[in-house]
């Protein structure tokens, strides 16, 4: 905005400028000459000279016998009809006035010398008003063609902003803007594109969410089915209550999925600025390793070391961190053997979170697409598989939010390495 004003003044400013000042020379080469068709001041001097002759009713009649033979155009007024203290100290002192009318007339007054009468005669111009109104037309001319060469460009780029809003609708993969920085609307094509981005990411969350809900949903609920079938035909009390239990199960990890989609949908909505903190990092990893294996037996007999070499307290949205951590911790415990590591680093320019496992471990072919939603690498059939495909893509999201990055790489302990970094912001 600030930009645009200031090369729309700058351009008004100089093209008023420059307009004003050709103009002002065509004025000077082609207005009328006045100097050769005018002798009114020798005409002036003449009847001055006759006047002092003669009585003030002779000089009125000799200037009705001019006027009648179209001589010249003179008049005899009273010296108290003329007004402006200027006007009359400068008939006083025997100067000549020279006035114009609203309609382009011009008459020069003289005072008769010592009556209080003044001499006027109606001064013959050549007509210029043609010259005066061409002249305003090529100024405004001239200055439409001025604002119209600075809209131009952005009239062109609001139309490709338009083109590509409609294609937008229509065709999901329609690239996206570019304009060149120098344009006025550069910033607002920016703003379009990251709007194209996040529209594009919607779509593709909302068609992978589709995808996951009516098949995750639909295995479960057929073993339901299922489970009612045989409960019907069973004539055995355990055997109804063993179907029961498989339903139990079944409406359970309904739940799981969920809260993990209602989770996972928040987590994407969400777009409020971060409320970064200076906090105890290694204190809510404790924490979270106790949450999770405190009341596990499985998971309570898992070596879980906690690393920390922190001469700069961790800053972040502490509320988002413990939920990237606390996932990430998850992850390492379902699919480690024996170990678990977490790595808590900082330094003057970033923060690492590093949680690595001995476990299977992830291909290399592989490792970009874990933080993808709703994918998981294992079938449902493998010892290993659980979860959505959800709490990694959370991951991803939170390290993004803190303006940082989130990878997994192969782990000295034969796992995955998973890490988040992120910038240490400036004090």
């Amino acid at each position: 905005m600030k930009r645009a004003f200031i090369s729309l003044y700058l351009l008004l400013v100089l093209s008023i400028l420059g307009i004003g000042w050709g103009l002002d020379r065509l004025w000077d080469t082609y207005r009328p000459s006045h100097s050769a068709s005018l002798p009114s001041e020798p005409l002036l001097d003449l009847m001055q000279l006759v006047a002092m002759q003669r009585t003030v009713e002779q000089t009125e009649a000799l200037i009705r016998d001019i006027n009648t033979s179209g001589v010249a155009e003179l008049g005899l007024l009273p010296l108290d009809q003329i007004t402006g203290t200027t006007i009359l100290e400068r008939l006083e002192a025997g100067e000549n006035v020279s006035l114009e009318d609203s309609e382009g007339h011009r008459y020069l007054y003289q005072k008769l010398s010592g009556e209080p009468w003044v001499l006027v005669v109606e001064q013959t111009v050549p007509h210029s008003l043609w010259l005066e109104r061409l002249l305003a037309v090529l100024f405004y001319t001239a200055l439409a063609i001025a604002v119209g060469f600075w809209l131009w460009p952005l009239s062109r780029d609001l139309d490709t902003l338009e083109r590509h809003a409609q294609h937008l609708g229509i065709d999901a993969d329609y690239p996206t803007v570019t304009l060149p920085p120098s344009s006025t609307a550069h910033r607002l094509a920016q703003a379009f594109n990251r709007m194209t981005t996040r529209i594009r990411e919607l779509l593709q969350t909302q068609k992978e969410m589709t995808h996951a809900v009516s098949h995750e949903l639909r295995t479960p609920l057929a073993r339901m089915k299922f489970a009612l079938a045989m409960a019907a035909d069973s004539r055995s009390l355990d055997e109804i209550h063993g179907k029961l239990e498989g339903m139990k199960s079944d409406v359970a990890e309904m739940d799981q999925l969920v809260s993990q989609l209602l989770n996972y949908a928040r987590f994407e909505q969400q777009r409020l600025a971060l409320n970064c903190e200076a906090g105890d990092m290694p204190n809510l990893a404790s924490d979270i390793v106790l949450r999770l294996t405190g009341h596990d037996p499985q998971r309570s007999a898992q070596q879980i070391y906690i690393q920390a070499d922190v001469p700069h307290p961790f800053v972040c949205d502490w509320p988002l961190m413990e939920r990237a951590l606390l996932n990430l911790v998850q992850n390492a415990l379902h699919y480690s053997r024996s170990q678990v590591r977490i790595r808590l680093l900082s330094d003057a320019k970033s923060f690492y979170i590093e949680v690595e496992d001995d476990g299977p471990g992830i291909p290399a072919d592989e490792q970009q697409r874990v933080f993808e939603s709703f994918v998981r690498l294992r079938q449902s059939s493998e010892k290993h598989a659980a979860g959505f495909g959800l709490g990694l893509a959370i991951v991803r999201q939170v390290a993004l939010w803190h303006k940082g990055k989130a990878y997994v790489e192969s782990a000295s302990l034969g796992g995955a390495r998973f890490v988040i970094t992120w910038p240490n912001p400036p004090r």
